[in-house]
Protein backbone atom coordinates (compact mmCIF):
# COMPACT_ATOMS: atom_id res chain seq x y z
CA UNK A 1 0.00 0.00 0.00
CA UNK A 2 1.36 3.40 -0.95
CA UNK A 3 1.48 5.99 1.83
CA UNK A 4 1.35 9.74 1.39
CA UNK A 5 4.34 11.70 2.55
CA UNK A 6 3.96 13.53 5.81
CA UNK A 7 6.00 16.29 7.37
CA UNK A 8 7.33 19.46 5.78
CA UNK A 9 7.86 19.43 2.03
CA UNK A 10 10.39 21.68 0.41
CA UNK A 11 9.14 24.82 -1.27
CA UNK A 12 10.95 23.78 -4.44
CA UNK A 13 8.92 20.53 -4.60
CA UNK A 14 5.68 22.38 -3.99
CA UNK A 15 6.50 24.96 -6.63
CA UNK A 16 6.87 22.14 -9.16
CA UNK A 17 3.53 20.72 -8.05
CA UNK A 18 1.91 24.15 -8.27
CA UNK A 19 3.22 24.72 -11.80
CA UNK A 20 1.96 21.27 -12.79
CA UNK A 21 -1.44 22.21 -11.40
CA UNK A 22 -1.37 25.41 -13.52
CA UNK A 23 -0.62 23.36 -16.64
CA UNK A 24 -3.37 20.85 -15.85
CA UNK A 25 -5.82 23.75 -15.47
CA UNK A 26 -4.88 24.92 -18.96
CA UNK A 27 -2.84 28.05 -18.26
CA UNK A 28 -0.69 29.16 -21.17
CA UNK A 29 2.90 27.91 -21.09
CA UNK A 30 4.28 31.44 -21.14
CA UNK A 31 2.18 32.20 -18.04
CA UNK A 32 3.42 29.07 -16.26
CA UNK A 33 7.00 29.99 -17.16
CA UNK A 34 6.51 33.49 -15.71
CA UNK A 35 5.10 32.02 -12.48
CA UNK A 36 8.05 29.66 -12.21
CA UNK A 37 10.55 32.49 -12.70
CA UNK A 38 8.92 34.65 -10.01
CA UNK A 39 8.66 31.78 -7.52
CA UNK A 40 12.27 30.84 -8.21
CA UNK A 41 13.27 34.39 -7.39
CA UNK A 42 11.35 34.20 -4.12
CA UNK A 43 13.06 30.90 -3.28
CA UNK A 44 16.45 32.46 -4.01
CA UNK A 45 15.65 35.37 -1.71
CA UNK A 46 14.92 32.93 1.13
CA UNK A 47 18.22 31.15 0.53
CA UNK A 48 20.14 34.45 0.54
CA UNK A 49 18.86 35.12 4.05
CA UNK A 50 19.33 31.61 5.41
CA UNK A 51 15.61 30.81 5.67
CA UNK A 52 14.87 27.06 5.56
CA UNK A 53 13.16 26.25 2.29
CA UNK A 54 10.14 24.57 3.86
CA UNK A 55 6.66 26.05 3.76
CA UNK A 56 6.21 26.34 7.51
CA UNK A 57 9.44 28.29 7.96
CA UNK A 58 8.38 31.35 5.92
CA UNK A 59 7.24 34.27 8.05
CA UNK A 60 5.73 37.66 7.36
CA UNK A 61 9.17 39.16 7.94
CA UNK A 62 10.52 37.03 5.09
CA UNK A 63 7.71 38.27 2.86
CA UNK A 64 8.54 41.91 3.57
CA UNK A 65 12.24 41.23 2.96
CA UNK A 66 11.35 39.68 -0.40
CA UNK A 67 9.11 42.60 -1.34
CA UNK A 68 11.78 45.08 -0.32
CA UNK A 69 14.30 43.46 -2.64
CA UNK A 70 12.59 44.93 -5.70
CA UNK A 71 11.25 48.19 -4.27
CA UNK A 72 13.28 50.02 -6.95
CA UNK A 73 11.25 48.45 -9.76
CA UNK A 74 8.08 49.81 -11.35
CA UNK A 75 4.78 49.56 -9.50
CA UNK A 76 3.41 47.23 -12.19
CA UNK A 77 6.34 44.83 -11.76
CA UNK A 78 6.16 44.96 -7.98
CA UNK A 79 2.42 44.30 -8.09
CA UNK A 80 2.94 41.23 -10.27
CA UNK A 81 5.77 39.75 -8.18
CA UNK A 82 3.64 40.16 -5.03
CA UNK A 83 0.52 38.71 -6.62
CA UNK A 84 2.18 35.64 -8.12
CA UNK A 85 3.86 34.56 -4.88
CA UNK A 86 0.76 35.29 -2.82
CA UNK A 87 -1.32 33.10 -5.17
CA UNK A 88 1.15 30.27 -4.60
CA UNK A 89 0.82 30.53 -0.81
CA UNK A 90 -2.97 30.79 -1.07
CA UNK A 91 -2.90 27.53 -3.01
CA UNK A 92 -0.71 25.94 -0.33
CA UNK A 93 -3.41 26.76 2.23
CA UNK A 94 -6.24 25.55 0.00
CA UNK A 95 -4.42 22.30 -0.75
CA UNK A 96 -3.71 21.63 2.94
CA UNK A 97 0.06 22.10 2.80
CA UNK A 98 -0.02 25.13 5.10
CA UNK A 99 -2.36 26.35 7.82
CA UNK A 100 -2.07 30.08 7.13
CA UNK A 101 -0.36 32.16 4.49
CA UNK A 102 2.42 34.56 5.58
CA UNK A 103 0.87 37.02 3.13
CA UNK A 104 -2.17 37.49 5.39
CA UNK A 105 -2.48 41.20 6.30
CA UNK A 106 0.32 42.12 3.85
CA UNK A 107 -0.95 44.62 1.31
CA UNK A 108 0.10 44.90 -2.28
CA UNK A 109 1.15 48.22 -3.78
CA UNK A 110 -1.64 50.29 -5.28
CA UNK A 111 -1.41 50.77 -9.01
CA UNK A 112 -2.04 54.27 -10.35
CA UNK A 113 -4.96 54.85 -12.67
CA UNK A 114 -3.04 55.52 -15.86
CA UNK A 115 -4.31 57.79 -18.59
CA UNK A 116 -4.40 55.94 -21.88
CA UNK A 117 -2.46 57.79 -24.57
CA UNK A 118 -3.63 56.60 -27.98
CA UNK A 119 -1.95 57.56 -31.22
CA UNK A 120 -3.20 60.67 -32.95
CA UNK A 121 -4.32 60.16 -36.55
CA UNK A 122 -1.31 62.10 -37.81
CA UNK A 123 0.97 59.78 -35.80
CA UNK A 124 -0.43 56.69 -37.51
CA UNK A 125 -0.20 58.31 -40.93
CA UNK A 126 3.43 59.17 -40.24
CA UNK A 127 4.23 55.58 -39.23
CA UNK A 128 2.51 54.16 -42.30
CA UNK A 129 4.32 56.61 -44.58
CA UNK A 130 7.64 55.52 -43.06
CA UNK A 131 7.22 51.99 -44.48
CA UNK A 132 9.24 51.73 -47.72
CA UNK A 133 7.52 50.55 -50.88
CA UNK A 134 9.36 47.24 -50.70
CA UNK A 135 8.27 43.75 -49.54
CA UNK A 136 9.32 44.33 -45.92
CA UNK A 137 7.68 47.75 -45.86
CA UNK A 138 4.47 46.35 -47.34
CA UNK A 139 4.46 43.68 -44.63
CA UNK A 140 5.11 46.21 -41.85
CA UNK A 141 2.31 48.45 -43.09
CA UNK A 142 -0.08 45.48 -43.15
CA UNK A 143 0.94 44.59 -39.60
CA UNK A 144 0.28 48.09 -38.29
CA UNK A 145 -3.05 48.36 -40.09
CA UNK A 146 -4.09 44.99 -38.65
CA UNK A 147 -3.09 46.02 -35.13
CA UNK A 148 -4.94 49.32 -35.51
CA UNK A 149 -8.10 47.88 -37.07
CA UNK A 150 -8.52 44.79 -34.88
CA UNK A 151 -6.95 45.65 -31.52
CA UNK A 152 -5.14 42.31 -31.47
CA UNK A 153 -2.48 41.64 -28.87
CA UNK A 154 0.96 41.31 -30.41
CA UNK A 155 1.16 37.65 -29.32
CA UNK A 156 -2.17 36.97 -31.05
CA UNK A 157 -1.05 38.63 -34.26
CA UNK A 158 2.24 36.71 -34.29
CA UNK A 159 0.38 33.39 -34.06
CA UNK A 160 -1.94 34.04 -37.00
CA UNK A 161 -1.64 31.65 -39.92
CA UNK A 162 -2.64 32.22 -43.52
CA UNK A 163 -5.77 30.07 -43.17
CA UNK A 164 -6.93 32.24 -40.25
CA UNK A 165 -7.69 35.06 -42.72
CA UNK A 166 -11.04 35.28 -44.50
CA UNK A 167 -10.76 38.13 -46.98
CA UNK A 168 -14.32 37.68 -48.26
CA UNK A 169 -15.92 38.06 -44.82
CA UNK A 170 -13.09 40.31 -43.59
CA UNK A 171 -12.50 38.24 -40.48
CA UNK A 172 -9.48 36.93 -38.58
CA UNK A 173 -9.70 33.72 -36.59
CA UNK A 174 -7.78 34.22 -33.32
CA UNK A 175 -6.94 30.75 -32.03
CA UNK A 176 -4.19 31.68 -29.57
CA UNK A 177 -5.75 34.40 -27.46
CA UNK A 178 -4.95 35.14 -23.84
CA UNK A 179 -6.32 32.49 -21.47
CA UNK A 180 -6.64 30.00 -24.37
CA UNK A 181 -9.84 31.75 -25.46
CA UNK A 182 -10.65 31.87 -29.15
CA UNK A 183 -12.52 34.63 -30.94
CA UNK A 184 -13.12 36.24 -34.31
CA UNK A 185 -11.78 39.70 -35.11
CA UNK A 186 -13.11 41.90 -37.89
CA UNK A 187 -11.24 44.22 -40.21
CA UNK A 188 -12.36 46.90 -42.64
CA UNK A 189 -11.88 47.55 -46.35
CA UNK A 190 -9.01 49.92 -45.52
CA UNK A 191 -7.15 47.17 -43.68
CA UNK A 192 -8.09 44.61 -46.35
CA UNK A 193 -6.35 46.68 -49.05
CA UNK A 194 -3.05 46.47 -47.18
CA UNK A 195 -3.51 42.79 -46.38
CA UNK A 196 -4.25 41.95 -50.02
CA UNK A 197 -1.20 43.86 -51.20
CA UNK A 198 0.96 42.02 -48.68
CA UNK A 199 -0.55 38.61 -49.51
CA UNK A 200 0.09 39.17 -53.23
CA UNK A 201 3.80 39.41 -52.36
CA UNK A 202 3.75 36.68 -49.70
CA UNK A 203 2.12 34.03 -51.86
CA UNK A 204 -0.34 31.31 -50.85
CA UNK A 205 2.05 28.94 -49.11
CA UNK A 206 0.58 27.62 -45.86
CA UNK A 207 2.15 28.83 -42.64
CA UNK A 208 2.46 32.03 -40.62
CA UNK A 209 0.47 34.98 -41.92
CA UNK A 210 3.25 37.46 -41.23
CA UNK A 211 6.55 35.92 -42.22
CA UNK A 212 10.05 36.84 -41.11
CA UNK A 213 12.23 39.12 -43.19
CA UNK A 214 13.79 36.24 -45.13
CA UNK A 215 10.32 35.02 -46.12
CA UNK A 216 10.48 31.94 -43.93
CA UNK A 217 9.44 31.34 -40.35
CA UNK A 218 7.20 33.22 -37.99
CA UNK A 219 7.73 36.75 -36.75
CA UNK A 220 8.31 36.73 -33.03
CA UNK A 221 6.33 39.14 -30.84
CA UNK A 222 8.93 39.98 -28.17
CA UNK A 223 12.32 39.71 -29.86
CA UNK A 224 13.80 43.13 -29.11
CA UNK A 225 17.28 42.10 -30.19
CA UNK A 226 16.24 40.08 -33.23
CA UNK A 227 15.51 41.48 -36.67
CA UNK A 228 12.42 39.28 -36.88
CA UNK A 229 10.76 40.72 -33.79
CA UNK A 230 7.54 42.71 -34.17
CA UNK A 231 8.43 44.93 -31.22
CA UNK A 232 11.82 45.63 -32.73
CA UNK A 233 10.17 46.56 -36.03
CA UNK A 234 7.81 49.00 -34.32
CA UNK A 235 10.59 50.49 -32.25
CA UNK A 236 12.66 51.00 -35.39
CA UNK A 237 9.78 52.85 -37.06
CA UNK A 238 9.38 54.95 -33.92
CA UNK A 239 13.01 56.01 -34.13
CA UNK A 240 12.66 56.70 -37.84
CA UNK A 241 9.66 58.98 -37.37
CA UNK A 242 10.72 60.51 -34.05
CA UNK A 243 7.52 59.30 -32.36
CA UNK A 244 7.89 58.09 -28.75
CA UNK A 245 6.40 54.90 -27.33
CA UNK A 246 5.62 53.12 -30.57
CA UNK A 247 4.60 49.63 -29.44
CA UNK A 248 1.90 47.10 -30.28
CA UNK A 249 -0.15 47.63 -27.12
CA UNK A 250 -0.49 51.30 -27.93
CA UNK A 251 -2.24 50.28 -31.17
CA UNK A 252 -4.62 48.24 -29.00
CA UNK A 253 -5.31 51.31 -26.84
CA UNK A 254 -5.84 53.34 -30.01
CA UNK A 255 -8.31 50.83 -31.42
CA UNK A 256 -10.40 50.97 -28.23
CA UNK A 257 -10.29 54.74 -27.84
CA UNK A 258 -11.06 55.52 -31.48
CA UNK A 259 -13.89 52.95 -31.47
CA UNK A 260 -15.48 54.56 -28.41
CA UNK A 261 -15.03 57.98 -30.00
CA UNK A 262 -16.98 56.74 -33.03
CA UNK A 263 -19.85 55.50 -30.85
CA UNK A 264 -18.98 51.83 -30.28
CA UNK A 265 -20.63 50.26 -27.25
CA UNK A 266 -18.43 49.13 -24.36
CA UNK A 267 -19.67 45.58 -24.98
CA UNK A 268 -18.59 45.75 -28.64
CA UNK A 269 -15.08 46.83 -27.66
CA UNK A 270 -14.90 44.24 -24.87
CA UNK A 271 -15.79 41.36 -27.18
CA UNK A 272 -13.56 42.50 -30.04
CA UNK A 273 -10.57 42.92 -27.72
CA UNK A 274 -11.18 39.55 -26.07
CA UNK A 275 -11.62 40.86 -22.52
CA UNK A 276 -13.54 38.62 -20.12
CA UNK A 277 -14.87 41.58 -18.14
CA UNK A 278 -15.67 45.24 -18.93
CA UNK A 279 -13.15 46.57 -16.37
CA UNK A 280 -10.35 47.23 -18.86
CA UNK A 281 -12.72 48.78 -21.38
CA UNK A 282 -13.93 51.16 -18.68
CA UNK A 283 -10.36 52.40 -18.37
CA UNK A 284 -10.45 53.36 -22.05
CA UNK A 285 -13.87 54.98 -21.57
CA UNK A 286 -12.63 56.91 -18.54
CA UNK A 287 -9.64 58.24 -20.47
CA UNK A 288 -11.86 59.15 -23.42
CA UNK A 289 -14.30 61.00 -21.17
CA UNK A 290 -11.44 62.90 -19.54
CA UNK A 291 -10.15 63.94 -22.97
CA UNK A 292 -13.63 65.05 -24.02
CA UNK A 293 -13.96 67.14 -20.86
CA UNK A 294 -10.58 68.74 -21.57
CA UNK A 295 -11.74 69.66 -25.08
CA UNK A 296 -14.86 71.34 -23.69
CA UNK A 297 -12.91 73.24 -21.07
CA UNK A 298 -12.83 76.45 -23.10
CA UNK A 299 -16.64 76.56 -22.97
CA UNK A 300 -16.75 76.86 -19.18
CA UNK A 301 -13.25 78.00 -18.19
CA UNK A 302 -13.46 79.95 -14.88
CA UNK A 303 -10.38 81.97 -15.87
CA UNK A 304 -11.99 82.95 -19.18
CA UNK A 305 -15.18 83.87 -17.31
CA UNK A 306 -13.15 86.10 -15.00
CA UNK A 307 -11.33 87.62 -17.98
CA UNK A 308 -14.61 88.35 -19.75
CA UNK A 309 -16.04 89.99 -16.60
CA UNK A 310 -12.99 92.21 -16.29
CA UNK A 311 -13.55 93.47 -19.81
Amino acid sequence: MQHRRTGPQSIAELIELYLLRCRVEGKAECTVHAYGWTLGRFLGNLADHGVPATVGAVTQEDVYRYLGSFSHLSLDTRHRYFREVRCFFNWLVEAGHLEASPFVHVRNVRLPSKIVQPFAQDDVKLLLAACPDQPVGVRDRAIMMTLLDTGLRVSELAQLNLDDVNLELMRLRVLHAKGNKQRVASFSDACKRDLVRYLDLRGDEAGPLFCATDGHGRLRPNAYLHSNGIKQMLRRLGHKTGLPKVHAHRFRHTFATWAIDQGARELDVQLLLGHSSPDMVRRYTSSYNAEQAARRHAEFSPAMTLDAGAG
